[in-house]
């Protein structure tokens, strides 16, 4: 029998329970700093509930931005397939929504379904939740130094938790499953990094990751709120071009949408060392001599005309009025003013700034080194007992249900017993 202390009630923690219980011999506490569990997994999928992705489990790994290889063994312990069939089990019905990249939701689109199930296995396996419950530090047995012949030698071994109040809790088993820095107000406030540094730990800095960016241009303000369909992103980090397609929207501080969260993911390390420019291609479908020729179809009407049905109206006004042809017919348009007017279509140039923010941020990019974490049972190479799965780690994907997927891996990979 081992006493179980879970650090986090979210997506990682609940299936570290779940896993951790499957020994009925266990003796399981999940503690959560606040009074519910799941409030991050409230805001997945746009509050839809984005569980998991039903694509094939080998199809993941190109959708993980980083330390993808550190995954091979919790995807294949416990992946989609298998989450599903958990689900099927427990009870939770959902949907696979084939025409949206396969992402999985909840049926009737709730995540407190998803909470509710998860909460009611947990009581059924006689999981013991603590509320309210603030973790102030880990209780851990040091080695002597002589006892430590080399850096590949753990340094301790836990043995229980101390709560903020000074209550401990003595336990066989640590998990830490606290989540990141994001959406801090979820619970997720990094805390956790500070107290796992302090026995050993590598900490990679902090990041957002699927975020909105920020623009410097500020004629774009002029086209907040207008959303385009299918573009391109692209722009270039250490000579690698980074490419990215989907939906997106200006904002009053820049760009979001689906493409530019992912494409965050992917240049949030290189913005912090200083503004990246972005090439926006709104018709990546088209050529420029496709262009040209909707433009000069009809000539003798307004340009911007012409390219109704194309483009929306209140972009194309927008782009007219910074190419300095709004009021212009196309039998008066200069080839100079043409090729602006093309170019703002198929490459405009966008100078990004930074994200908007560890904050808003859907996950965090960095955390605890994969390097001192197995990846087969997610112990620690530093504390012996210790282990440490989900958002808290290094690791990070696209959207799309694979990070949720993460979580629930490396949970299930954390309470298994060894």
């Amino acid at each position: 029998m081992a006493k179980v202390v879970i650090i986090g009630g979210g997506a990682a923690g609940m299936m570290a329970a779940v896993s951790a219980s499957q020994n009925a011999n266990n003796e399981v506490i999940l503690l959560e700093r606040n009074g519910e569990l799941g409030r991050k997994i409230k805001l997945t999928g746009g509050g839809r509930c984005n569980l998991t992705n039903a694509r094939e489990i080998d199809d993941f790994f190109d959708k993980v931005v980083t330390n993808k290889r550190f995954l091979y063994s919790s995807f294949d312990a416990f992946s989609n397939k298998d989450l599903l069939g958990f689900f099927d089990r427990i009870g939770l019905k959902y949907k696979i929504e084939k025409d949206n990249d396969f992402k999985v939701y909840t049926e009737n689109d709730k995540s407190e379904d998803l909470i509710d199930a998860l909460n009611k296995e947990l009581l059924k396996r006689n999981v013991k939740i603590y509320y309210n419950k603030r973790v102030a530090d880990l209780d851990v047995n040091m080695f002597p130094e002589e006892q430590i012949l080399s850096k590949k030698d753990k340094i301790g071994e836990i043995k229980g938790i101390i709560l903020d109040n000074g209550d401990k809790i003595e336990c066989d088993k640590v998990i830490v499953a606290a989540g990141g820095r994001s959406f801090s107000n979820t619970g997720s406030d990094g805390n956790m990094y500070k107290i796992l540094k302090k026995y050993g730990h590598k900490i990679v800095e902090p990041l957002p990751a699927l975020v909105p960016l920020k623009i410097e241009e500020s004629w774009i303000m002029n086209m907040q709120g207008i959303s385009l369909k299918d573009v391109e992103l692209s722009c270039k980090i250490k000579k690698k071009k980074i490419k990215q397609s989907g939906d997106m929207i200006f904002t009053h501080f820049g760009i979001s949408g689906p493409a530019v969260l992912i494409l965050s993911s992917y240049i949030n390390k290189a913005l912090e060392d200083g503004n990246i420019e972005i090439t926006l291609d709104c018709l990546p479908n088209s050529t420029r001599e496709d262009i040209v020729a909707a433009i000069r179809e009809f000539p003798n009407r307004n340009v911007i005309t012409n390219l109704k049905g194309i483009l929306p109206q209140n972009f194309l006004k927008a782009i007219a009025e910074q190419a300095g042809v709004e009021e212009m017919k196309v039998n008066e348009l200069p080839k100079k003013l043409e090729n602006k007017l093309v170019s703002l279509i198929k490459e405009m140039k966008l100078t990004c700034t930074s994200t908007l923010g560890i904050e808003p941020a859907i996950v965090t990019s960095g955390g605890v080194s994969v390097k001192d974490i197995n990846s087969t049972t997610m112990e620690s190479k530093k504390i012996k007992n210790l282990h440490v799965a989900g958002e808290i780690l290094d690791i990070d994907a696209e959207t799309g249900g694979y990070n949720l997927q993460i979580a629930f891996s490396t949970g299930f990979a954390a309470g298994k017993d060894e």
